[in-house]
């Protein structure tokens, strides 16, 4: 039978339980919540004089600002870990949680598995500055360290909520990590005006390889903008043959492209302004001018679309692009220190699809690569492009051609 004693009034009671003759005690908190623990005891006067002491320890972490009990940073890492998992799978959490939960497993809990939440101080931060700098084998980038950041302060957020450690106990956290440039892509002013100054360019030049080179570097611009698809290892290896029509669901017929590159073999859908790069790529061929691109894509043909007048290849192209950025102060941009090139087309197709609402998902498909990858090097980006959006100034937006 279970009985209650009180040792000092609206403070400090005793109890036992029906299931166990041990005496438990509960402690009132200076927030007014109850702390319980067992004392232990057995004997009454036994469990008084300890549930006293008890009383004593907990006024002093409450004076201090000391958590009544702590976890293991593992035990709390994993329901956090679970919590956030749970989320994914209800579809309300945030893609970012899995980078949470990589960073948590593959660095946080090697490093501070068996300490408790109220013993990580500064000090044994910079400790673990130094071990992943050493697991990693080089500085880590800033942009890793916000997300191994943001992943400890999750993992105390929720130590904070079950009374395990006190907010003002928390480390703060420092980044000093390398800081990456932004992947640089073309605002879409400047890509409007690349498309008009590439026309131009085609029209000097003083032999006649370097009149094919230009104008094979112009389509070639403007399908690598227009599909997304990778500079050299899916677009130079583009044939004839991996082209098709693809007929949707409302009857209306769709380019198809079918790369293979550093993720393997995919199918991608090209914008419909395509077609007229690809007329006029085929119309330079002699065996191909005479044909509709329908025929040329029944015949399935193993030859390049990428090519001179001959119907051979070049691995120049990215020379001659880089002649022409530089030619036309287009070179460097606003949004990043390195230097444009071929890649920064595919970077300008991800934000622009981002900018029209396309589905991150399925982008991520199109463009054979991750959502993370996405989100992490594309979608800050359309702040600066639409720049002349959020001024206020009057805008007619145009498609991409």
């Amino acid at each position: 039978m279970s009985k209650s004693i009180v040792v000092v009034p609206h403070k400090v009671v005793i109890y036992t339980r029906s299931r166990s003759v041990a005496f438990q005690a509960r402690i009132k908190l200076a927030d007014g919540s109850w702390h319980r623990t067992s004392t232990k005891c057995y004997d009454e006067d036994e469990a008084t004089e300890r549930a006293l002491e008890l009383w004593y320890e907990v006024r002093a972490k409450d004076k201090n600002q000391i958590p009544q009990v702590s976890r293991r940073f593992s035990n709390v890492a994993k329901l956090a870990i679970k919590q956030m998992e749970d989320e994914l799978k209800a579809k309300r959490g945030k893609s970012v949680y899995s980078h949470y939960i990589q960073a948590i497993n593959n660095y946080l809990i090697p490093f501070f598995a068996r300490m408790n939440m109220d013993s990580i101080t500064p000090a044994l931060l910079n400790e673990f500055e130094e071990w992943r700098r050493e697991r990693m084998g080089k500085e880590p980038a800033a942009s890793t360290i916000t997300t191994h950041n943001s992943a400890f302060n999750r993992v105390f957020e929720l130590a904070i909520q079950h009374g395990w450690a006190k907010r003002n106990a928390v480390p703060a956290l420092k980044n000093k990590g390398i800081k990456t440039n932004t992947r640089p892509t073309f605002s879409f002013a400047e890509y409007r005006r690349l498309s008009r100054r590439l026309r131009e360019f085609c029209k000097h030049h003083r032999t006649e390889r370097s009149r094919q080179m230009r104008e094979l570097l112009r389509d070639y611009v403007l399908i690598l903008a227009n599909t997304g698809m990778r500079h050299g290892t899916e677009a130079q290896s583009l044939h004839w043959k991996n082209i098709e029509w693809y007929e949707g669901e409302d009857r209306k017929l769709y380019l198809q492209f079918t790369v293979t590159g550093k993720t393997g073999t995919r199918q991608l859908i090209a914008r419909h302004n395509c077609v007229t790069y690809l007329t006029r790529l085929k119309n330079r061929l002699k065996d191909l001018k005479k044909l509709s691109l329908t025929e040329i894509f029944k015949l399935k043909l193993d030859k390049p679309v990428f090519c001179l007048a001959d119907g051979t290849t070049t691995d120049n192209l990215h020379q001659t692009f880089a002649k022409f950025l530089e030619e036309n102060e287009l070179l460097y941009g606003s949004t990043s220190d390195k230097k444009r090139t071929l890649y920064s087309l595919r970077h300008f197709y991800a934000t622009y699809r981002l900018y029209k609402g396309a589905n991150i998902h399925q982008l991520a498909v199109q463009m054979g690569t991750s959502v993370s990858m996405l989100e992490k090097h594309y979608s800050k980006l359309t702040p600066m492009l639409m720049a002349d959006e959020f001024a206020g100034r009057n805008y007619i937006e145009t498609e991409v051609t």
